[in-house]
């Protein structure tokens, strides 16, 4: 009784808490964060399954998604992750995860953002280039961001995480007007300035085992910030709350699916620069070797349906997970994500 009880009381108030923030919802939040790389899911398990992210996560993947979630591990791991992203732009993130035993689980990421050759553009007078224009070279845009996450399970139901992280971003040298000359002859007087930011933030969740079969409860506040100006433009990074349940469907209901799990995972999204979001998904793991997965992420713009599949494999003491997922964009290219991890 007080594990059903304990079960209901979670459904609520995640329900609740959802609706609540709907109703508040009159129409679409845009163009108000920056360094929206680090909203960009990562791991290929977790985009596979709709990126339902936040109670279902394990492993190292937790620095990326909910730091409370690295404490699960009880061996040294690390994980790689690339996204092959939007306009041949790719995302990278690395990580390890160090158990500290009774004193909690330490975690160091690293995220890094590629956005190929952007060529550099300067106003001319025509008598210098038919095109009104010079180029200027390769911009030298970059966004990274460093992360420190701490995390403890204060039992065996019950874990906390924290993560500290640098972010970084520099849209390289640019030219900008201080002074109109003769505009109708385009002769203006420039300046020139590195257009760069460097700013703290840090992520806070919690994991919460319910006791009841499988379900599991977790929440996670992600990238909260103090304001950033570029010019005279005020943002933050993409602040988001998520609440999420994940649970085994084969033990919840009872199916007897000798060597199966069906993971499944909900999660409900508050982000500060749109509307309310679900994302919901789901695999199916055989004998804890092979996996095949897929998704739904509603109410985006970018990404949809999505499917993936992941398999793991042990030599001399070393677990080793290799994981694909692939998703369907609106308007762009659909995305691939690669993601490698062990455990030793």
């Amino acid at each position: 009784m007080k594990h059903k009880i304990s079960m209901i009381c979670v459904l609520i108030f995640a329900v609740l808490s959802f609706d609540a923030g709907s109703a508040t919802a009159q129409k679409k939040k845009v163009a108000q964060s920056g360094m929206t790389y680090l909203g960009i899911s990562l791991s290929a398990r977790q985009s596979g399954m709709g990126n339902a992210s936040v109670a279902s996560v394990s492993g190292a993947q937790g620095l990326f998604y909910n730091p409370a979630a690295i404490t699960q591990l009880d061996k040294y791991s690390i994980v790689t992750n690339q996204v092959n992203w939007l306009v041949d732009t790719h995302v990278y993130g690395i990580g390890a995860v160090v158990p500290l035993d009774k004193w909690g689980t330490l975690g160091l990421d690293v995220v890094y953002m590629d956005y190929g050759t952007i060529i550099g553009t300067k106003r001319v007078d025509k008598s210098v280039d038919d095109r009104g224009y010079i180029t200027t070279g390769d911009i030298g845009v970059e966004d990274y961001a460093i992360g420190f996450t701490y995390a403890y399970a204060v039992s065996d139901k019950f874990s906390f995480g924290t993560k500290l992280k640098f972010a970084h971003e520099s849209l390289g040298n640019a030219d900008y007007t201080v002074a109109v000359i003769d505009e109708e002859n385009d002769e203006f007087e420039y300046s020139s300035k590195e257009w760069k930011l460097n700013q703290w933030g840090f992520d806070f969740g919690g994991y919460y085992d319910t006791g009841y079969k499988s379900l599991v409860f977790a929440v996670a506040f992600q990238n909260f910030s103090r304001d950033m100006v570029y010019w005279t433009e005020k943002f933050q990074m993409p602040l988001v709350l998520r609440m999420g349940l994940a649970a085994d469907l084969n033990e919840m209901l009872g199916l007897g699916l000798d060597g199966i799990k069906l993971n499944t995972s909900i999660d409900a999204m508050h982000p500060i620069d749109y509307t309310e979001q679900v994302n919901l998904g789901g695999e199916v793991v055989y004998k804890n070797r092979f996996a095949v997965r897929s998704g739904y992420q509603f109410n985006q713009d970018t990404e949809n349906l999505s499917f993936g599949f992941g398999v793991n494999f042990k030599y001399q003491g070393t677990e080793a997970f290799f994981d694909y997922a692939f998703t369907q964009a609106e308007y762009f290219e659909d995305i691939n994500r690669f993601s490698l991890s062990f455990s030793f």
